[in-house]
């Protein structure tokens, strides 16, 4: 070992994983802060559930606020809404026509119907039981659609005629203009006033105007300051966000001088969030003062049951980083209950899980520095990690890309120092002018593939040393437990690296991700099975010289392949289409209920799940791979069994590529991962040894017999 890796690069190394641990420290405190979750549901659905339960609004709320919700998202006011509940008396104009009688419309239209004056193609609005309402939408109204198509034909009380679309669709498109009826107006001040009185906070989910314009943002946040109300949140809703295409920067300054943070909707793949045009843009503006928001699709949440939607709520929580738990109520009953029981129910479910796993409920807490705060807005700023601390980790994984390539190939001294040096300066530099993105995705990409294939080299050096002192059973899953430590020990260093390198706002709330997930699940096996053939002779030579690893891989190109190779050959491919299928978050190979089954009790079990790739594919071949090599079984068993072994440690350096998972919780997931693939694969160990005899037993019959 000691000539084989460089004393100054493993200096070097070391000493940078000091930094990153420094970094993962800070990171491990603002995370920590972070730890209050907002309970939100939608105004009016629970207005919805007290009349279908014929119960009155404020009793209803009530019972919801006990429940554990603290908040109430209110959307924009519809002309549909308002005729609704009285606010107004709003008929398009085709209706008025059918019916001359104005039946409908109170009587309020006579005056028009009989002058003639009624065009099919506009809706008419007549003042209704508030004033304030009706000034709140006329004004609404001409910043939407301008004075040309809103005119006032009627005094006492006084009517709009607002030309466009008079129809009414039985389910909103957002990706078509909406018609009158149902188009966006505004937040209601009365609305946003009744949440407040009753309790709650608000979450605002206003559409963008079209077209936007400065005195129309204003004229949301006006509705706010009338209100009183004390606004948490802003979601996105519709296609675009507010201030879309040009006036981001005007709406993320009213943002923070009110004090209200966005809302990031995880998307349904858990992967980033759901998009509207120009989100990205507003939540850099925003300084990335934002929480990510969970919530169950609502054509999937008609689909499931109270139980399998309430597991979700906590361990999206703790897993995930999300701070708002955004519910959809169920609105058909289950198990013999009421929609009302029902869904209290569901609320004090997730509030009393989500408070057992140690989050206290309120106003949600955001990621951030963990400094003093600004005078005017509780926002402190965005954690970004020190630009010099991140380009020593830059050192650190080049030195280790160069103790891999001198494994490789022949590398002098100068060489290996070289690229670090030249290799980590350049990160440095580029890290230091820009933003460096993409320098540091590719430092993450380097520690994420070749740490997993050092840490097999390092416990093949061992497996070489002590091979010829195998000792009992006993004594080999002795030191196979202790050996798979170290293993993990060092594979860990790398995670460290990334979970330091890319640790600040952006990747906790996934505005960048890690980039090449597939190609980290497959790269390390790769690498560890380049430096195991580069270590071992797979061919027996006629002069007993050993091949270089460019003569071995040209042989291995060169073998004739028989009927059986080509059915070991296809059991591989399946189960590497599994293994890179069932990767990342995009559609790919299913996931069997009984592994859901596990998956629930694991989380049940422990603090954090491990990951199966760990448990039950790489540390029990881990075991096995140091039984093949004790023992001396054939060279392709042995590389086979390091390259599955090594998957565990790959998987395992994976698992802090999500940023979004707290980096305590990574750490102790790994720590589950090896104790419980430690006892799978000290029974997969055992088994074996105790069937081997009988195994080579039956080999030499077969011997005997030709």
């Amino acid at each position: 070992m000691k000539n084989r890796y460089n004393h100054i690069l493993v200096a070097i190394i070391l000493l940078s994983l000091v930094c990153g641990l420094w970094l993962v420290y800070n990171r491990y405190k603002v995370e920590v802060r972070n730890d209050t979750v907002e309970m939100v549901m939608d105004y009016q659905i629970l207005k919805r559930i007290a009349d279908w339960e014929g119960l009155s609004e404020r009793s209803v709320l009530n019972q919801f606020k006990d429940a554990g919700i603290t908040t109430l998202a209110v959307y924009d006011t519809t002309l549909e809404r308002l005729d609704k509940d009285g606010s107004i008396v709003a008929i398009p104009g085709k209706d008025l026509l059918r019916n001359s009688k104005d039946s409908t419309g109170g009587g309020v239209f006579k005056q028009l119907a009989q002058r003639g004056e009624l065009k099919y193609d506009a809706v008419y609005i007549a003042e209704g039981d508030s004033k304030s309402v009706f000034s709140e939408l006329l004004t609404d109204l001409r910043l939407r659609y301008g004075f040309n198509r809103v005119s006032i034909v009627g005094n006492n009380p006084v009517i709009l005629e607002v030309k466009g679309d008079p129809r009414e669709l039985d389910l909103v498109d957002y990706e078509h203009k909406t018609p009158l009826m149902q188009a966006p107006l505004g937040l209601s001040s009365k609305e946003m006033r009744n949440v407040r009185n009753a309790g709650f906070n608000v979450v605002v989910r206003p559409q963008n105007y079209l077209p936007v314009s400065r005195q129309a943002i204003d004229n949301i946040f006006a509705r706010i300051a009338a209100s009183g109300a004390k606004v948490t949140a802003y979601l996105p809703s519709g296609v675009d966000v507010v201030g879309y295409p040009d006036n981001e920067y005007y709406m993320s300054r009213l943002l923070h001088d009110y004090d209200i943070r966005m809302g990031l909707i995880e998307h349904v793949t858990q992967l980033q969030f759901a998009k509207f045009n120009g989100l990205s843009d507003l939540l850099e503006e925003s300084n990335y003062d934002a929480v990510r928001v969970y919530t169950i699709d609502q054509m999937e949440n008609g689909k499931i049951t109270m139980p399998e939607g309430m597991r979700r709520w906590s361990v999206s929580d703790e897993e995930r980083n999300i701070r708002m738990n955004y519910i959809r109520p169920f609105l058909k009953p289950q198990g013999a209950k009421d929609i009302l029981q029902l869904n209290l129910d569901y609320v004090r479910g997730i509030t009393a899980s989500v408070q057992k796993a140690g989050f206290k409920i309120g106003t949600a807490t955001v990621l951030q520095q963990t400094g003093p705060t600004t005078s005017t807005n509780s926002f402190a700023g965005p954690y970004f990690p020190p630009k010099l601390a991140v380009g020593i980790l830059a050192f650190g994984i080049f030195a280790a890309l160069a103790v891999y390539l001198s494994l490789l190939v022949q590398l002098s001294l100068r060489q290996q120092l070289g690229l670090t040096i030249l290799g980590g300066g350049a990160a440095l530099v580029i890290i230091y002018l820009s933003r460096g993105l993409l320098t540091r995705q590719a430092l993450a990409f380097i520690a994420a593939v070749v740490f997993p294939a050092l840490s097999m080299s390092v416990i093949l050096d061992i497996w070489e040393r002590f091979r010829d002192k195998t000792g009992s059973l006993a004594a080999l899953v002795f030191n196979a437990t202790w050996q798979l430590a170290l293993a993990i020990l060092i594979s860990l260093a790398g995670a460290t690296f990334i979970a330091s390198v890319l640790g600040d706002n952006r990747f906790f709330l996934e505005a960048d991700i890690y980039r090449g997930v597939k190609l980290t699940f497959i790269l390390p096996p790769l690498l560890a099975a380049l430096l195991f053939i580069r270590r071992y002779d797979m061919f027996d030579t006629a002069d007993g010289q050993p091949l270089s690893l460019a003569a071995q891989l040209k042989r291995l190109c060169q073998v004739k392949l028989s009927v059986a190779h080509l059915l070991v050959l296809a059991v591989l491919g399946i189960v590497a289409i599994v293994f890179v299928g069932r990767s990342g978050h995009s559609a790919g190979v299913p996931v069997p209920a009984l592994e859901i089954k596990l998956r629930v009790l694991l989380e049940q079990l422990m603090y954090a799940r491990p990951r199966e790739k760990e448990f039950l594919v790489g540390h029990p071949a881990f075991y096995l791979a140091a039984l093949a090599l004790y023992q001396k079984w054939p060279r392709i068993w042995q590389l086979l069994l390091v390259m599955a072994a090594t998957i565990g440690q790959g998987s395992l350096v994976q698992t802090f590529c999500h940023m979004r998972t707290p980096v305590l919780m990574s750490y102790i997931r790994a720590l589950d991962g090896y104790v419980l693939g430690a006892v799978i694969g000290i029974i997969v160990l055992g088994v074996v040894a105790l069937l081997l005899p009988y195994v080579r037993k039956w080999q030499r019959s077969l011997v005997a017999d030709e």
